[in-house]
């Protein structure tokens, strides 16, 4: 091979090289770029703003083509009827829908909800209306999404629920200004969602824009404290699916009768009690609600005030005594149960839960636990291992009943009758060997319209009342009575525990209110030794977890 040759191989090869080399750097730097972007957006995912959820959303909207099937034609024929004026054949329209709805069409579900929910060509039943706009919503059929919504919101017919009702109205948001201007109610208040000013304000502008007459001035009772809840996640709603049914060409004409028909009937839809609680809800005391009370679901108001004890805290998980505290604690109450010993009784601790542990599936959703093992929990577990204190902790009774009949006020931070005589019950089991089986037939209703102390601070409407059952002294027969006394000290979680235990006791309750003795149980047992002559068999110190820290 001649030198030139050998010249121009070398030469083409060392272009070779450089230019794979070249490559290969190209590649990596891209590569890395791409892992530096990936790991940023990574990053930037998991720093979601506490108290900003997004307000602008588009739901996705999915487009299902029908198969003409049955629940088509009998969709068909019961529109053809309902839309003739002819007032007896209501009976066969409901016929047709109920057999489409049974076979699975949404819009089907959805007239059915109508029907029963205004009482045409069937009797009002609210109830029957809620199953069927749960399954037309389930579906996607975004024509239920309001009124379902509002009947979330009340409880009419359903479990009262703000977090889904608050679901149904983000999905409709934006071109819908109701919609829009309920949420804006709902930020505000602090129902399904964080209250939030800024969140209120952003959902009142939607509704402006969409032209709701009611959003302009609602703005002004939008107030704003400054801090989110205790607590509050990271929180964004979630808009609901959406599946708008294509019923094709040869149905052309089923959706025309189907905007017709929904037409009649949003123009006789009337729910006025949703519109007289949304006009009561302007009256609300905002302070009150951001310092005090909490909207959980089923209708059950919360406590978080701070400068009355720790109930959203414990709820939280949060604030666990250290175990320097909970031997202080242990010790402190040792020399308490010593000294009554030596006058001459027995001592017993009575731990109560609050509201929110033992209701936590309708505290608001927003709200995260760092711990379901409350503090109590921790200190009743501790002082049953480390000391000989009779300890009687009524969560697990109380837990075990709740179902069959409220224990607790939905509009206030304390037990009512009920779950007070539970707490009576493991009293009179740990202390006198004594069981008893409250009577539920036996409670009498007392107040229908009660309104408790987080009603009064929240200013809240009549649709927050409680039902109040009082157990008299009749329903307590001689038989069952117990020979023994008791001082009872406590908060006012003892008030009525204090009223039924007197009902089982012969020798009686003296009854201490730690609030007239500057909170200091030791001083309000020391009065009631002072003031009888026999000392009582046993000394209650009764005491809600909200206030554990008194026993320090």
């Amino acid at each position: 091979m001649s030198k030139k040759k050998i010249y121009y191989v070398l030469t083409v090869l060392i272009i070779l090289v450089i230019t794979i080399a070249v490559l290969c750097v190209f590649l990596k730097l891209r590569s890395r770029n791409n892992d530096e972007g990936q790991n940023k957006t990574e990053q930037e995912s998991t720093q979601i703003p506490l108290e900003e959820p997004d307000t602008e959303h588009l739901s996705e909207i999915d487009t299902v083509p029908v198969i003409i099937d049955d629940s088509v034609t009998e969709l068909y024929d019961a529109l053809e009827l309902a839309l003739s004026d002819t007032s007896e054949n209501m009976e066969d329209v409901v016929i047709s829908l109920s057999k489409s709805a049974d076979l699975g069409n949404s819009d089907a579900m959805y007239f059915l909800g109508e029907l029963y929910f205004q009482g045409i060509g069937v009797e009002a039943d609210l109830e029957k209306a809620g199953v069927y706009f749960k399954q037309a919503c389930d579906s996607g059929n975004s024509k239920a999404m309001s009124i379902y919504g509002k009947m979330l919101f009340m409880g009419d017919g359903v479990e009262q629920n703000y977090d889904e009702s608050a679901s149904c109205f983000f999905t409709l948001a934006g071109d819908d200004g109701e919609a829009s201007y309920i949420l804006g109610v709902m930020s505000n208040l602090g129902m399904g969602v964080p209250r939030n000013a800024d969140q209120a304000n952003n959902y009142i502008d939607q509704a402006s824009e969409a032209g709701y007459g009611k959003a302009e001035s609602y703005r002004a009772m939008i107030r704003d404290f400054g801090k989110a809840v205790d607590g509050t996640k990271a929180f964004a709603l979630q808009a609901k699916k959406v599946q708008k049914l294509d019923y094709g060409a040869e149905y052309q004409d089923l959706q025309e009768r189907i905007d017709a028909y929904q037409s009649v009937l949003k123009a006789t839809e009337n729910y006025s009690a949703f519109e007289d609680e949304m006009t009561a809800l302007l009256g609300v005391d905002i302070n009150g609600i951001s310092n005090f009370t909490l909207f959980g679901n089923n209708n059950y108001l919360f406590h978080q005030n701070e400068n009355d004890g720790t109930s959203l805290h414990d709820y939280i998980g949060d604030n666990h005594f250290t175990q320097e505290e909970l031997k202080a604690i242990a010790s402190h109450l040792e020399k308490e149960k010593k000294w009554i010993e030596q006058n001459g009784s027995q001592f017993v601790l009575l731990l109560i839960p609050n509201k929110e542990t033992m209701y936590p599936e309708w505290m608001p959703s927003y709200i995260s636990r760092v711990d379901t093992m409350t503090r109590e929990d921790l200190l009743v577990e501790y002082l049953v291992e480390n000391t000989d204190i009779d300890v009687i902790y009524v969560k697990e009774t109380l837990a075990q009943n709740k179902e069959q009949f409220p224990l607790y006020y939905q509009t206030d931070t304390h037990a009512n009758m009920v779950g007070s005589l539970f707490m009576v019950s493991d009293l009179l089991k740990i202390c006198c060997g004594v069981e008893i089986t409250p009577d539920l037939d036996k409670f009498e209703i007392h107040l229908q319209d009660y309104v408790g102390d987080l009603g009064v601070a929240a200013k809240c409407t009549d649709r927050y009342a409680d039902t109040v059952y009082f157990y008299p002294g009749q329903a307590v027969d001689e038989t069952e009575k117990i020979e023994t006394s008791m001082m009872l000290v406590g908060d006012s979680f003892s008030e009525f525990i204090n009223i039924e235990a007197a009902y089982y006791l012969r020798g009686g309750v003296d009854h201490r209110m730690i609030t007239e003795y500057d909170f200091d149980y030791h001083s309000a047992t020391q009065a009631g030794f002072a003031s009888e002559s026999v000392k009582p068999d046993y000394v209650v110190w009764e005491c809600v977890e909200r206030y554990l820290d008194r026993l320090k």
